[in-house]
């Protein structure tokens, strides 16, 4: 065999072997069962839908307001069935100043036995006609110029001179002439410390007993009760405790004027001090550096008694609280008075606030059916003691204290031993002074306070017959350093 034979012969043979091996591979497969065959799927034929464009929204335009016509056709809740009652009889003569100085000639004002300097401040003195005066043309203009007079203050229509005022409310009930409109407010203002006078009942029981409540009610509603507020007294008039009179004209304040309403209740211990007229006291410094009123701090849900039911002044945390404005105060701010120690133990009033009026006993009494009452003289101190209302919300050890004018016998008019548990209150009570200044005589150096006794309330301060009630909040060891 040639060369090129043999060649062909070693290339041939492995390729039919390889060629066998494959023809036995199919034989076998096919000897199997025949696969499923695969449906084919075709897509499902949609209908195309162009993209939803939402519209770009448009604001409606705003209604041309139209100017009020007055004097305001009135509400349903005015008279009968919203018809206002012929009041003209009343605008007649409470418009006309000319009638009412001669009526005021009239008048005389009952005598005042009071001795002593009360809580009220002074307030601008004005003559008695200008104290019911009606400015016609401002009040007219007024929302509550729908209502009437009749609708909130009674009286009767038709009549001349004064059979008007038989039937006359002089302080509409809030709940009868105000709620209709102002609901809320007048809901929790019912049960606010200016209208219940709780925090002066809360002291009283508990240093009187259950059998004597009575007369205490009694005394209180022939001394006391006046000093409460309406939503009139702080709106519209000046308080009664000071006689009264419209604020201007009737015309309604949404934000009283403090000179006018405030003041004029808290004005010998708290205007006299904010203001700085204690003889070489300076005023407050909010108010000589700042000029903040009193609704800065007292907000209008304080006032209107939206924080809740208090038994007293201070029930509940702090309101206001000086870290509101203050939040800044803390250890290593750059004052070197504010050390953790001192800011964990001391009220800020301890530091800041300075001298300051302190009242002692107010008895009662009446003479000819005249109520009146004798405060003793007040005094000018500053006394640091202990915390007589503790707690988380006012954790501070040491804290400022005023006296308050209370003694065993001061309401012996209206039965004996009527604050049998005399000692179950201390006489010197947590006070916040309104004189706060930054610099104070007891902060300028460490010695000012530290060992120093005058400033610290101690049993030499004490009068004999409230040694006992005060034992809680006496400081017996002066702090040292």
């Amino acid at each position: 065999m040639s060369d090129s034979l043999r060649k062909y012969a070693r290339w041939v043979g492995p390729a039919v072997v390889m060629l066998i091996g494959l023809l036995v591979m199919v034989a076998a497969a096919g000897c199997g069962p025949a696969p499923t065959p695969i449906a084919p799927v075709f897509p499902t034929p949609t209908q195309y839908a162009p993209p939803t464009v939402e519209p770009t929204p448009t604001t409606p335009p705003r209604p041309t307001p139209v100017p009020l016509s007055f004097p305001l056709p009135a509400p349903a809740t005015a008279g009968d069935g919203g018809v206002k009652a012929d009041d003209s009889n009343c605008r007649a003569c409470h418009t006309d100043e000319a009638r009412l100085r001669e009526l005021a000639k009239e008048s005389e004002k009952g005598p005042n036995l009071s001795e002593g300097e009360g809580w009220g401040g002074e307030v601008p003195q004005v003559e008695a006609w200008q104290k019911v005066f009606i400015n016609s043309e401002q009040f007219s203009a007024s929302l509550h110029d729908r209502f009437g007079c009749i609708t909130c203050h009674g009286g009767k229509s038709g009549v001349a001179s004064m059979e008007a005022h038989e039937g006359v409310v002089r302080e509409p009930d809030s709940q009868k002439a105000c709620a209709p409109c102002h609901r809320e407010i007048v809901t929790t203002d019912a049960t606010s410390l200016h209208s219940t006078l709780a925090g002066y009942r809360t002291a009283l029981y508990t240093r009187s007993t259950p059998d004597k409540y009575p007369q205490i009610d009694q005394m209180m509603a022939n001394h006391c009760n006046k000093c409460h507020t309406s939503c009139g007294q702080c709106h519209v008039s000046m308080p009664t405790n000071l006689d009264g009179g419209l604020l201007q004209g009737h015309d309604f304040k949404k934000i009283p004027p403090m000179n006018l309403t405030c003041t004029g209740c808290h004005g010998s211990r708290i205007n006299d001090e904010y203001k700085g007229e204690n003889e070489g006291v300076p005023a407050d410094v909010h108010w000589q550096k700042a000029g903040m009123p009193c609704f800065r701090c007292h907000s209008r849900d304080q006032m209107h008694g939206a924080l809740g039911e208090k038994k007293h002044r201070y029930d509940g945390p702090p309101t206001p609280d000086c870290r509101e404005c203050h939040s800044d105060v803390k250890p290593g701010d750059g004052i070197t008075q504010h050390t953790e120690k001192h800011l964990e133990l001391l009220a800020c009033s301890v530091c800041h606030a300075t001298t300051y009026k302190n009242c002692y006993s107010c008895h009662v009494a009446q003479q000819d059916g005249i109520p009146y009452y004798k405060i003793a003289k007040t005094e000018m101190n500053f006394k640091i003691g202990l915390n007589p209302l503790r707690s988380p919300e006012r954790p501070w050890k040491y804290v400022v204290l005023r006296h308050v004018p209370i003694a065993p016998d001061d309401y012996e008019y209206y039965g004996q031993d009527l604050l049998r548990n005399y000692d179950a209150l201390p006489t010197w009570k947590y006070a916040t002074p309104h004189n706060i200044q930054r610099v104070t005589p007891q902060n300028q150096s460490c010695t000012n306070c530290h060992g120093n006794p005058d400033v610290f309330l101690t049993e030499k301060d004490l009068l004999p017959y409230e040694v006992k009630a005060n034992g809680g909040v006496i400081v017996k060891e002066i702090p040292g350093f």
